[in-house]
This record gives C-alpha cells, structure tokens and sequence, in this order.
C-alpha cells in the first residue's frame, strides 16, 4: 500500500520540484534583464502562480520587454485585483496600455498615481513626461491642476526666542510668542509637452500661488507666486532637467521679495529602485522695500540625494545641501553664511485609501560676520521633524492631516526658538 501511494505522489513531487526550479531560473533571468529566457519560463508555469502577485509582476514585466503586451496587461490586472495599493504596478500598468494604444486608459492610470501628494518629486516628473507622451500621440499637451486648501495652527508665527538674552552687556526679555490659525491656500497649474520621443525631450511650465492669511495677525500674512519653466531630457537610465525660476512675495500686504534662479537638476538609476538625485542651484534675491536693501543676496545650493524604493508602495529618501548666501550690498550681519543640511524621507501607502508619511531634518547654519553686540559670531543648530496622514475621500480627493516640530538653538540666544504645527488640509486634482 506504500509503494502505491508513494507511486501516486511521486509524479506530484517532481512536478512541484520542477516548477520552484524554473521559478528560480526565471528569477535569476528576470534579475539580470534576460527577460526572454524568464517571460519564457515564467509563461510555462503561470497557470499554477495565477496567485501570487510577485509572479505575477515578473511575469507582467518579462512580457512586457519582450513585446507581449496583451499578457503583461492579463499579469499586471492579477497583481491589481490583489494589491490594489501597489504604485508600481499601476505605472507598469498604465505603460501596457499605451504600448496597446489605449491611450485614454493609460492617462487616467497615470493621471490617479499623479495625484498622490505622497509620491517623490523624480517619479512625479516621469510619470508627468509619460502623460507627456500620451498626450502627444492625442495631438495635444497635458495639463493638469492641484488645489488644496488647510487651516493652520501654528504656536510661534513670529518665532518668539526662548528665555532672556544679553545684547552689549545688557540683559533683555524673551520676545513673547504669537500663537495664531491660519487659512492656507495653493494653487498649482503644470503643462507639459513632448517635443519628440525620439529625443528623449520635454517641456515643462509650472505656475503656483501660495497664500497664509492670520486670523488676528494680519502682518505676517504671506502671498507667494512663481512661475518655473524647464526643458527635460529622459533616457533609459538618466534624466536630465534645467529649471528657470521667477518667484515673487507679498508680506503683511506688501511687496517684500522677488528672485530670480537657474538650476541644472540630474537623476540617475543605479537599479530599478535605487536612485541618485543631484542639483545645483542658483538663486538672486533682491528685496522691494529699500529698509530691506542690505538683505538682497546671491545664494548658492548643491544637493544630492539617494532615493531607495522600498517596496511597490513606500519609499526612503535621504538628501544633503551644502548652500553658501552671500550679499550684494550694505553690511547686515546676518546674510553671509554657510549652512549645511541633510533630511530623511519615509512614505507608505498602507491600503488603497491610507498613506503616512515622516520626515526629520538637521542644519547647521554659520554666519561669517562677528557682530560685537552678542560678542560672536552667530552659530545655529536646528532640527525638525513632521509626520502626516493622507486619506483618499474619492479619486483625486484627498483630506491630509499633519504636524511639525521645529527646534533652533543658537549662540546669540535672541535667535534660540521653537514651534509647533497642526494642519488640516483636502487636496483636488483635475
């Protein structure tokens, strides 16, 4: 009776062996982009993984390089019926359609990933020069919207300084803190158009409006506008972009600062989910108000930042700057310095309609100039951290719910401060 059941399970047994067998053969292909070798293997055993979203990812992307569309769209909707929450996955899916012409279907995947707020900026630029694409082939240009509209509490508007301070030997007050809400809003309007695929070139302009307006304190009520036009140029492994920048400032009603700035920005894909961000900026801040003269400055800003996709659905970002702010005219203090900075993303789409998100930052700012008043030259160390969530109300409706906390401690006392955030917000995008 032993021999007969072992005869019975024995060809079950081979066959289990001989399908893990090729799984790992088809992985090890999938993993060093021989995808024919692993659509090839993964296509013989699929009927038996039609579960399991992993297998069906490699298999959807397997077929996809290997121009069998129709099987890498059958694939990609598996994982989707069973992780609707994996971004990956729809990018991938809204590339299917395009490579079958349907066209509409690919803009609206691509358009609902784009209206995630928490997405990095970099995949946020590939998937604006993918509806680039689309829109090409359509005969026209992309544009799309955000609006988003938040009340604000913050407990130090004026950033009061923490505990008394000595200035020329004598020892002053703290300046007593402000505590106010505030109705923000923003307005973004961003076109982008595909001059050619074979090139690899886009176009990009970006409009947006910032306001803060205080309850009780109007004064510090801020509006802000900027207008930010780009050339893009994308490659399978690299992305390159130049960003101009015209931006404009109104405080307490009044207008209070403009800039000017230039920046050569440029991504590169170690792996598919391990990418290096660099960028050099360079910005001229010049101040309306002629009580204000002494603050016009050059700034100038490097950053890199090495971006790790976690999973289809989080990601963790680390960024450093090293800005150096110099000034034009006069003899204020406090223009001149040098700042170094690094932060810390973290973000995760936990389901289909929940997403957190933390950051923290530390900076180290030095001031060139001694001011003989605090005996010293000014030195500040500063960290911050925030955290928030974001709920989908409806498809590109979203309510966000986050927090902050600031802390600055300086040498010259006056400039030690702290603050705290609370903010509501709902986001549309059209």
């Amino acid at each position: 009776m032993k021999k007969i059941l072992l005869l019975l399970l024995l060809p079950l047994f081979l066959f289990a062996t001989t399908l893990e067998t090729d799984y790992r053969k088809a992985l090890i292909a999938y993993k060093s982009k021989d995808f024919q070798t692993s659509y090839t293997l993964l296509k013989k055993i699929y009927l038996e993984k039609l579960a399991d979203v992993n297998f069906n990812f490699y298999l959807g992307r397997s077929a996809y390089e290997t121009g069998h569309y129709e099987t890498a769209l059958a694939a990609f909707e598996r994982v989707a019926m069973q992780d609707s929450t994996n971004i990956r996955n729809k990018l991938e899916m809204a590339r299917t359609y395009f490579m079958l012409k349907m066209y509409a279907d690919a803009q609206n995947l691509y358009s609902d990933v784009l209206s995630n707020p928490n997405i990095p900026s970099n995949i946020r630029r590939n998937i604006e020069l993918s509806l680039s694409r689309v829109s090409k082939v359509q005969q026209k240009s992309f544009t799309y919207v955000t609006l988003m509209a938040e009340m604000l509490y913050d407990s130090n508007i004026n950033y009061g300084n923490i505990g008394s301070f000595a200035f020329n030997g004598i020892l002053l007050p703290p300046t007593a803190k402000i505590s106010d809400t505030a109705l923000q809003l923003f307005a973004n309007v961003s076109n982008i158009y595909d001059i050619g695929s074979k090139n690899g070139f886009a176009l990009k302009n970006s409009f947006s409006f910032f306001s803060k307006n205080y309850r009780d304190h109007k004064k510090f009520n801020i509006s802000y506008f900027s207008y930010n036009p780009s050339l893009i140029y994308k490659v399978t492994h690299y992305t390159a972009e130049l960003v101009a920048g015209i931006d404009s400032m109104q405080f307490g009603g009044r207008k209070y600062l403009s800039s000017l700035s230039i920046m050569p920005r440029f991504e590169y894909n170690h792996t598919p989910n391990l990418r290096s961000i660099a960028a050099l900026k360079y910005q001229h801040k010049k101040f309306t108000q002629t009580a204000f003269r002494d603050l016009d400055a050059n700034r100038l800003e490097l950053s890199y930042a090495l971006q790790d996709i976690l999973t289809p659905r989080s990601y963790v970002q680390g960024k450093i700057y090293a800005i150096n702010e110099k000034h034009v005219r006069g003899s204020n203090l406090y223009v001149d310095y040098n700042e170094g900075k690094f932060l810390l993303n973290y973000a995760n789409q936990f389901s289909h309609s929940l997403a957190f998100d933390i950051s923290a930052g530390l900076r180290e700012r030095k001031y060139k100039d001694y001011s003989s008043g605090f005996g010293s030259k000014r030195k500040d160390i500063g960290n911050n951290t925030s955290m928030g969530l974001t709920y989908m109300i409806v498809p590109k409706l979203r309510a966000r719910l986050s927090g902050s906390y600031e802390y600055v401690h300086s040498n010259q006392e006056q400039f030690t401060y702290k603050k705290e955030t609370l903010a509501l917000s709902i986001v549309k995008t059209f």
